[in-house]
């Protein structure tokens, strides 16, 4: 199956569609099912099922920010309800960027959670990982131009 969607936009991924669209009414019904249930079960509860069923990792430890993130959300019905997302290293399945891809029995380290409102989930943040700041709502490029009023023209609004 070809798919020009790179040149052609979405008119070049057509046919690839309809394949995959084929393809999935042929399939079978499977026995899938969520690794947990984001409405019923608690935080913690949604942390260790991915740590143990996704990860294969033996469970969790929690450190002092996690615990009080953790007791206020869950005293919140609705952020108790939201599932939760996994921030960690990208070179392993454990938080450990030393313990490199699928490593077993390890435990990791929940050292904060957050909410992502307007994604819907709880992002909990695993190991060491470091969190990149946002862009701005206007960012400092828009204050950057050329002076083209003298010979050679200057570059305004760089610091």
């Amino acid at each position: 199956m070809a798919a020009s969607h790179f040149a052609d936009g979405g008119a070049g991924a057509v046919a690839l569609g309809r394949a995959v669209m084929g393809a999935c009414e042929e399939a079978r019904p499977t026995d899938f099912k969520h690794m947990y249930d984001a409405a019923a079960q608690g935080i913690k509860e949604k942390i260790e099922a991915i740590v143990k069923g996704v990860y294969g990792g033996a469970g969790a430890t929690y450190l002092p920010a996690a615990e009080e993130a953790i007791a206020r959300y869950e005293a919140n019905p609705k952020l108790r309800a939201l599932p939760v997302c996994m921030s960690k290293t990208q070179y392993s399945l454990s938080d450990s960027a030393e313990k490199l891809g699928a490593p077993s029995d390890f435990t990791v380290t929940v050292r904060d959670l957050y909410v992502s409102a307007g994604a819907g989930f709880l992002v909990v943040s695993l190991g060491t990982i470091s969190f990149i700041p946002g862009l701005p709502i206007k960012p400092a490029y828009y204050k950057i131009d050329l002076d083209l009023s003298c010979d050679p023209p200057k570059v305004k609004g760089l610091s």
